[in-house]
């Protein structure tokens, strides 16, 4: 019984000590795509040009940094879910400079999506994908 214990109280703490750690993640390509009010998607997506990045959310999963060779932004959680159906993490987030937009880790094909919704002229909706090329934790 007291095996039993230490060994529920262990995977417990590894749990935890992985709840809390950094996520980081890779990516080599990016692809913009625009919203088609007619249709109702996202298409005219250009070219899947070459753009290496690095997505990183803290530990405590309110802040996500991307950088890139140019730049480097900061985005503030609001809310985040879990999307079974999907095998997605939606993060609705706020740039440092007060922009909008919904973080969507896509694990099953491997992106991420940035959308920015919500114009007043809906054909300025976007939608960027990131192809991950790789992730960990630390």
């Amino acid at each position: 019984m007291k095996k039993l214990l230490q060994m529920c109280c262990m995977v417990l703490l590894a749990g935890v000590i992985h709840a809390q750690t950094t996520l980081h993640i890779s990516t080599d390509y990016k692809q913009t795509c625009y919203w088609n009010d007619t249709k109702g998607t996202f298409e005219n997506c250009g070219t899947n040009d070459e753009f290496p990045s690095m997505f990183t959310l803290n530990a405590d999963q309110t802040i996500f940094t991307h950088t890139t060779s140019d730049i480097k932004s900061s985005y503030y959680v609001k809310d985040k879910e879990y999307k079974s159906e999907y095998d997605s993490y939606v993060y609705n987030v706020t740039s440092d400079v007060g922009n909008k937009y919904m973080f969507i880790i896509d694990l099953k094909n491997k992106l991420v999506k940035i959308l920015s919704s919500g114009h007043t002229n809906s054909s300025e909706d976007y939608l960027l994908k990131f192809s991950i090329k790789n992730s960990w934790n630390d």
